[in-house]
């Protein structure tokens, strides 16, 4: 309901308010006005007006419904995630009549809480309203006052009360289904998706359009025990009425969450046999891409298009899977048609730009981000990567005035990067720092982002001096920032400053004994860089039973083996960790305890795969070079 603030002053006894309608009793409770005038004692002019509006007010009759929802009513939503709750139920019901309800009086007590609520509305205390709205609803369990307090509570964004008299109401006017339309809304925001769905059920069977299909898509931000609350709800009602398409769409949705394509692939596959609907294919084909088939997913969406003469949705998503399989080609040919029925779509163009850039076009990339500029479709995104167009053009100018126009998203920062690099490799390097503080007062929300950036330029510049003094002046205004304190301290590995490292990394879990990163980054410092082996054991354990499979502490674990020359251990770690991580740094440490035991073959296989994997990295040849002599004999014995 949306109301202009004008008519927030109007009052609630002689007009629709922010609680919209009418508290039909008349057709419910008996009022003695004699009884509540001795009760109140209030003024009798306001007690005739109040209780002329309490018993005058009709509830109109509403359309009915009984349209079946099909997954063809799901094509707008263009991925799982786009669901907006207030689109998972549409209301339909039949006209009540007055005398549904039975008759019985207020006592004085509540109908002076129900007065006294209109009273506070009239004076536009809503708040107040509201307290005495919420407690009559719950004591008398009456709906039409749970409607109203409902209705007060969602204007005022009180969920929390919403929900309360919500439920009320559903429960009491299980044949209302604005009643269960509401619930459903106020259960989806908080993630009550198995009791949602009772309400969602009884707005379906009340023959109003209750969207399973959005309902399931929804799901897709629960946390796994809560997903599978839900599909065993939809499974329950799905295996009681197994003819309803649009449950058996729900439930498959479900199903592919949870990872059981299989079983997800099947029903689709049933369903489709009833109908090619959009939403359907786009279903299919997303199961056979999970299950390894992209192929074949490529090639439904391809004879979806055909037939469905040429469906966007399905041309999209096509085309992003050209993309996602390497197929730049095909992707642009498909893009480029959707395009041509949507001329200024910025993710068309982005899409198209990026393909053009991975290509090495960069003049036609420049077209297509010139167009999102023009028409203003995600700009932000097109001034970055104008910006790195120039730059590899050598026109340093304009690349400065493309990324000081990059948007505030994920390009803002590596924006912000590109331009300090640039002043400061043209020597511009008070401007550079210029730059950063004036960043940092405009942006507060960013400003450790900023100083963790500035410092990072300074590191790989190698200022030593510029950016400890940087960070320690960063450090002191926040001393208990975690963040600053970590990369402090990694900043202090890069220089070989092992005090800095380890003061930090030991303010760091005093500070927050859990932090298993920081205990395993100074366990693996003192196993590489010093003879304290025995107290680096106890830090890397302790860290590895905070995260068990994490392949970086289960190297550390090796690698601290090997220096406490426990052989066998090293190598059981080490294994393991490659096998979860296939990183230049892991096969190096493995390949070295290989060797060392003997098992050189084995060690110049490993060094090997992972050279083709990395074969720029530094530690792999330094490594080769101490065990196989210098570094060209080496690549040559690969």
């Amino acid at each position: 309901m949306n109301l202009s603030p004008g008519r927030l002053t109007r009052p609630l006894l002689y007009a629709k308010t922010p609680i919209d309608g009418c508290l039909s009793l008349s057709s419910r409770r008996v009022v003695n006005i004699t009884n509540i005038y001795s009760t109140l004692n209030l003024r009798m002019p306001l007690l005739i007006i109040a209780l002329t509006v309490l018993t005058g007010c009709a509830s109109a009759p509403r359309e009915t419904s009984n349209e079946q929802v099909t997954p063809a009513q799901v094509q707008a939503t263009q991925e799982a995630g786009d669901v907006d709750v207030s689109q998972t139920v549409e209301t339909a019901e039949a006209p009540r009549e007055p005398m549904e309800y039975p008759v019985a009086p207020f006592t004085g007590d509540t109908l002076f809480d129900l007065l006294a609520a209109e009273v506070a509305g009239y004076r536009t205390e809503y708040d107040f309203a509201l307290e005495k709205y919420v407690a009559v609803a719950e004591e008398t369990r009456d709906p039409q006052v749970a409607a109203r307090a409902t209705r007060l509570a969602l204007y005022l964004k009180d969920e929390a009360q919403a929900l309360r008299t919500a439920l009320v109401w559903a429960e009491e006017d299980p044949k209302d289904v604005d009643a269960h339309r509401a619930a459903v809304d106020l259960l989806l925001k908080q993630d009550r998706m198995a009791e949602a769905i009772t309400h969602l059920w009884a707005i379906k069977e009340l023959g109003g359009l209750a969207r399973f299909d959005l309902f399931a898509y929804r799901s897709a931000n629960l946390l796994p025990e809560q997903r599978a609350g839900v599909l065993a709800a939809i499974s329950q009602m799905q295996s009681e009425h197994p003819e309803d398409t649009q449950l058996k769409f729900a439930k498959a949705i479900l199903l592919e969450q949870t990872g059981q394509y299989e079983e997800s692939l099947y029903l689709a596959d049933e369903l489709l046999e009833l109908s090619q609907e959009v939403s359907l294919i786009v279903l299919k084909a997303s199961l056979l891409s999970s299950l390894d088939s992209s192929a074949d997913a490529i090639a439904l969406l391809e004879a979806g298009v055909e037939n469905s003469g040429g469906n966007r949705r399905l041309r999209l998503i096509l085309a992003r899977m050209l993309f996602e399989s390497g197929d730049l080609e095909a992707a642009r040919v498909q893009y480029g048609q959707v395009l041509e029925q949507s001329p200024n779509d910025g993710d068309v163009l982005f899409a198209l730009a990026l393909i053009a850039l991975d290509q090495g076009q960069d003049p036609e990339a420049r077209r297509y981000f010139e167009r999102m500029v023009r028409w203003n479709r995600r700009a932000g995104e097109a001034h970055y990567y104008l910006g790195g167009i120039a730059e590899r053009e050598g026109d340093t100018v304009a690349a400065l005035r493309e990324y000081r126009q990059a948007g505030d998203g994920y390009e803002f920062i590596p924006a912000q990067a590109r331009i300090g690099s640039i002043l400061v490799n043209e020597g511009r390097w008070p401007e550079a720092r210029e730059h950063f503080d004036r960043l940092r007062a405009q942006r507060p929300s960013r400003r450790q982002d900023l100083i963790l950036l500035e410092a990072q330029i300074l590191a790989e510049r190698g200022m030593q001096e510029e950016v400890f003094e940087f960070l320690d002046l960063a450090v002191a205004e926040d001393p208990e920032n975690i963040e600053l304190l970590y990369f402090r301290a990694m900043t202090g590995q890069r220089f070989d400053r092992l005090d800095i490292l380890e003061a930090d990394l030991r303010r760091v879990i005093n500070m927050d004994p859990g932090n298993a990163d920081a205990l395993n980054a100074l366990g693996y410092t003192l196993t590489d860089q010093t003879d304290r082996h025995e107290e680096a054991l106890v830090l890397i354990e302790k860290a590895l039973s905070m995260k068990p499979d994490e392949a970086a502490f289960i190297d550390s674990m090796g690698w601290v083996q090997y220096r406490l020359s426990n052989y066998d251990e090293a190598l059981i770690h080490l294994r393991r960790a490659l096998e979860l991580f296939q990183n230049d740094e892991v096969a190096a440490h493995l390949g070295e305890v290989l060797w060392v035991t003997g098992e050189q073959e084995e060690a110049v296989r490993v060094w090997e795969e992972a050279l083709e994997l990395a074969p720029d990295s530094d530690i792999l040849k330094e490594t080769m070079m101490r065990f196989r002599g210098d570094q060209e004999d080496a690549l040559e014995a690969l």
